[in-house]
């Protein structure tokens, strides 16, 4: 899949905070329809900060530039222009490295012919989650199939507490129950910025840039979650879902904490842990490689 990419990167206006999230959840809701469409991913710059950067991904250049040429993207930019200090700025650009926070990841089976209604509800509660305390984005891709209907968000706050608050929130639990009649399953898991224990500190070592530590982490998490939804759903389909969740939830941590991640990071240290005198190079060479091996997972469960 050779996939487009384009990074918009703005700077709100003093007091445009709630109008921004509002602006947020229109934006998603119409790019999320719009054909060719793959993820879109909104990240601060940190915690409370002003400076935004957006980044949606397409399946061709040629989707892309029908996106960016739409009427649908240039009213939203009209209305995104008001909100901003500055006129937002476009560029093609590689993916955005994930920032601090802590991640929630929500995986949505959405019931045949009901999309307009998961749309416009995603549109509702994206809204609301921007409204709480420690919100730092959120990143939304498509299935990438008919036969992995899965609708995957990661929603990323600031701190534990605080995605937590929103998780736990009535505002939160009403939208959920409203969600029953065209949403079929549903399951989410917790994804940390920090791995405690993972990555081994010493004399003369430091943990690896959080960024990377979440790359890792990804890259052995995607196909234990993948295997899971295709194998370990349908099975625990008629349990609870508490029970369901808790069970996969279960063995997805066991097997990332051990043996996956420990392999990874071994495999990878000469990235983590790249020396000073060859670091750029070690930097290239590991990123291209963690991006090929991203590839290669995701060609691997396409079907």
């Amino acid at each position: 899949m050779n996939a487009a990419r384009l990074t918009t990167t703005l700077t709100l206006a003093p007091g445009a905070d709630a109008a921004f999230c509002a602006w947020q959840a229109r934006v998603t809701r119409a790019a999320t329809g719009f054909p060719g469409f793959l993820s879109i991913e909104m990240l601060p710059d940190e915690a409370g900060a002003c400076g935004w950067r957006i980044v949606q991904q397409f399946r061709a250049g040629t989707d892309l530039e029908r996106w960016v040429a739409s009427a649908e993207r240039d009213r939203l930019l009209e209305q995104l222009a008001p909100l901003c200090d500055g006129a937002p700025v476009d560029r093609m650009a590689a993916g955005p490295d994930a920032g601090a926070g802590v991640t929630e990841v929500i995986a949505t089976v959405v019931r045949p012919g009901r999309e307009a209604d998961f749309h416009g509800w995603a549109e509702t509660i994206q809204a609301a989650q921007g409204a709480f305390p420690g919100y730092m984005g959120t990143y939304i891709q498509a299935p990438p199939s008919a036969a992995q209907p899965f609708w995957t968000t990661l929603v990323r706050f600031a701190t534990p507490a605080q995605l937590d608050a929103w998780l736990t929130s009535d505002v939160r639990r009403d939208l959920i129950a409203r969600s029953q009649d065209f949403v079929e399953r549903w399951e989410s898991r917790r994804l940390p910025s920090s791995f405690a224990g993972w990555f081994p500190e010493g004399p003369g070592r430091l943990a690896p840039a959080k960024w990377k530590q979440t790359a890792i982490v990804l890259l052995v998490l995607f196909p234990v979650v993948m295997l899971e939804m295709r194998f370990l759903g349908p099975l625990l389909s008629g349990l609870n879902v508490a029970v369901g969740t808790f069970i996969g939830n279960l063995i997805s941590v066991s097997l990332v904490s051990w043996p996956l991640a420990p392999l990874a990071i071994k495999a990878l240290d000469w990235w983590l842990q790249a020396p000073a005198g060859s670091r750029r190079r070690a930097e290239i060479l590991g990123g291209a490689t963690v991006a090929a091996l991203y590839a290669l997972e995701i060609a691997l469960f396409w079907r």
